[in-house]
């Protein structure tokens, strides 16, 4: 009789331990069903699409490029230091040495180097004027044109007229016109005034394909006629 009550939880021991097996068994295959599987195409694929980022970022497009391109030679053009030039002249019997900056004409084909006492400024068409900052009477009226456009000796007779118009006018001498260099054809003349203690100056050059003409007010107070003519001298072509 005890044998026989042994071998029935025996028998019930055994039937639990073969349905807990089979439930591990049952639950270990559902997961495995649940995770995804590791195949080398899902595997590569994350790194492919974290490259492309990466390029796209570091890369910049060709419009881009042009665009940084030019910005930087804009800036680089704003931020370039203007040519300067020392000026030597006399001023009531003093030498004196001043740098002069490149200034360029908005209506004419020139360019020239200006003291800083003067203002560079146009007048009308066809005409600028180098002004005195200290007294507007005093100024270089400044007419260019291009020398395949009028003749050197039209523009010479258009100045002898003003000059014989303005009063009795003198040549200036070899001396007086020296600072201009490299002039294909040159010619000036002086009126003077003594009671107004004032002058009238007229010039015409050909030089760098241009024909210019010069005319200076100036008067004794300030004298700076031979300042004027030292800036004149720099003039070329644009």
């Amino acid at each position: 009789m005890q044998k026989k009550l042994f071998t029935v939880p025996a028998l019930l021991l055994t039937a639990v331990l073969v349905v807990g097996c089979n439930t591990s068994e049952t639950k270990d295959s559902d997961a495995q069903k649940k995770e995804p599987s590791n195949t080398p195409t899902e595997q590569q694929q994350p790194a492919s699409t974290d490259k492309t980022v990466d390029e796209s970022q570091e890369t910049p497009t060709s419009n881009e490029t042009t665009e940084k391109s030019e910005t930087n030679k804009n800036d680089n053009k704003d931020n370039a230091p203007k040519k300067e030039q020392e000026v030597i002249y006399k001023q009531k019997g003093q030498e004196k040495t001043e740098k002069a900056t490149e200034s360029k004409s908005v209506d004419q084909d020139f360019k020239m180097h200006q003291l800083s006492g003067f203002k560079l400024s146009q007048e009308e068409p066809g005409k600028d004027m180098l002004i005195s900052n200290d007294n507007p009477d005093v100024f270089m009226r400044i007419e260019s044109i291009d020398a395949s456009q009028a003749s050197y000796e039209d523009v010479k007779t258009s100045m002898s007229d003003y000059m014989n118009a303005v009063g009795e006018p003198s040549p200036l001498s070899t001396e007086d016109l020296a600072a201009f260099k490299d002039v294909k054809n040159i010619e000036g003349y002086v009126v003077n005034f003594e009671e107004d203690k004032e002058k009238v100056i007229g010039i015409v050059i050909e030089k760098d394909g241009l024909i210019t003409k010069f005319t200076i007010h100036d008067n004794d107070e300030l004298d700076l006629s031979d300042a004027m003519i030292k800036m004149a001298a720099t003039i070329s072509k644009k």
